[in-house]
C-alpha cells in the first residue's frame, strides 16, 4: 500500500516539474540560472572566510580546557596546618600595650625622618 501511495507521489511530482518546466519563459530561466550562479559563487568565498573565526574559537577552547586541566589542586588542610594558622593567628592579638604602641605610630615616624635628617 505505502509503495503504491508512494509511486503515486513520485509520478505527481514528476508531472508538476514537467509543466513547470515547459511552462516558464526564457527570461525566467535565464534570471534563475544567474541566481545560481550568484549563489554558487558566494558559497565558496563563505567557506574560506569562516574557517579563521573557526579555528580560532577552537584554539581558545582549547586553551581554557588546558588552564583547567593544569591547575594545581588546593591543598587540604590537616590538624597540623589549622594549630599552625591559630598560633600565627594569636601573635597579632591586640592587647593594651601593642594598642598604644599603633596609636603613637606616627609619632615614631616622625622620630625617625627628623633624626635622618640631623644626622644627615
Amino acid at each position: 500500500m505505502t509503495n503504491q501511495i508512494e509511486h503515486q507521489l513520485e509520478t505527481a511530482l514528476q508531472q508538476d516539474l514537467h509543466h513547470l518546466e515547459n511552462e516558464t519563459e526564457a527570461r525566467d530561466v535565464f534570471r534563475l540560472a544567474q541566481a545560481r550562479n550568484r549563489a554558487l559563487s558566494q558559497n565558496g568565498s563563505s567557506r574560506k572566510k569562516g574557517f579563521i573565526p573557526t579555528l580560532g574559537a577552537s584554539l581558545a577552547s582549547i586553551l581554557l580546557v588546558a588552564f583547567f586541566f593544569f591547575q594545581e589542586a588546593p591543598v587540604s588542610l590537616n590538624n597540623e596546618t589549622v594549630s599552625e594558622l591559630n598560633r600565627a593567628d594569636s601573635a597579632f592579638e591586640f592587647d593594651d600595650e601593642n594598642v598604644e604602641l599603633y596609636e603613637d605610630l606616627d609619632f615614631y615616624y616622625w622620630l625617625a625622618d627628623n633624626e635622618q635628617g640631623a644626622t644627615g
